[in-house]
């Protein structure tokens, strides 16, 4: 497992990120869709006085013992777009807001915030979808025996916990427990997106993304339904990951910084 996180760390860093799988990197420069031509460019890569019998067949024009058909048994002419995990994202509800907009909900209604769901989202702050036949997104076919849990099917089959579901929802609600209850927000208050985002940071030192919806009472009333709290992905020295600023600080609903919105009660 220590391997694993090990090399998953530097795979996850790479510059320019990987992008699909086999992901071939000669001297920090991939070869994309290059990638059967790979003993060329570790040839011509090579410095040694003596090269091997494979690098001079490559010179003479001559088909190379070594070709990267004959390893994977396979060859992709276009290697199909594999999205891989490069954050994680904290989903949390604010029960007063969701049920004033979206949902139609019981009393008591807690004003604490909720998880919503752990998100694996990609370099370009988009959801790495589910495992299936178009999303070969790990090596090993992750646990598919609870496929009614929608959650982790939708969003924990592709994340470093592909074969452990249980170690998916320990992570969030361990990441949960670090968290306040209201996110250093006052209940029955009204900010701007830019406030609400300023006191999250106060708290946590990492800057949230803030989603808005509007109170199906009063289509004029922007509410923060949920926030999003940004991860970086495991590593061996930090399994519980290290937060970050979320790359866009607003979603849904809300359309600038300077949106007003509530936070019920």
């Amino acid at each position: 497992m220590q391997l694993l996180l090990q090399y998953a760390n530097e795979t996850t860093h790479l510059k320019p990120p990987q992008e699909y799988v086999p992901w071939v990197v000669v001297n920090n420069q991939p070869l994309k869709q290059d990638l059967e031509n790979f003993v060329k460019y570790v040839c011509e890569a090579y410095k040694g006085d003596h090269k091997p019998a494979t690098c001079k067949a490559q010179s003479s024009g001559l088909s190379p013992t070594i070709h990267a058909c004959n390893i994977y048994k396979w060859c992709i002419p276009q290697p199909p777009r594999i999205q891989v995990v490069s954050f994680y994202k904290l989903a949390l509800q604010w029960p007063p807001s969701v049920c004033k907009s979206t949902l139609n909900c019981k009393s008591p209604i807690l004003p604490e915030c909720k998880i919503y769901g752990i998100w694996a989202q990609d370099a370009h702050d988009r959801p790495v979808p589910g495992y299936g036949p178009r999303n070969r997104c790990i090596y090993l076919k992750p646990n598919l025996d609870q496929p009614q849990i929608r959650e982790w099917i939708k969003h924990g089959t592709c994340s470093d916990f592909a074969q452990q579901p249980l170690s998916y929802f320990q992570f969030a609600i361990q990441l949960k427990k670090k968290l306040s209850p209201v996110m250093g927000l006052t209940p029955d208050s009204t900010y701007t997106v830019q406030q609400a985002v300023n006191a999250v940071f106060q708290l946590i030192h990492a800057y949230p993304q803030i989603s808005c919806n509007r109170n199906r009472t009063n289509n004029r009333q922007l509410l923060l339904s949920e926030m999003y709290i940004c991860y970086e992905r495991l590593t061996s020295s930090n399994l519980l990951g290290t937060l970050k600023n979320c790359s866009h600080l607003y979603h849904g609903q809300c359309n600038s910084l300077s949106d007003i919105i509530s936070f019920p009660m």
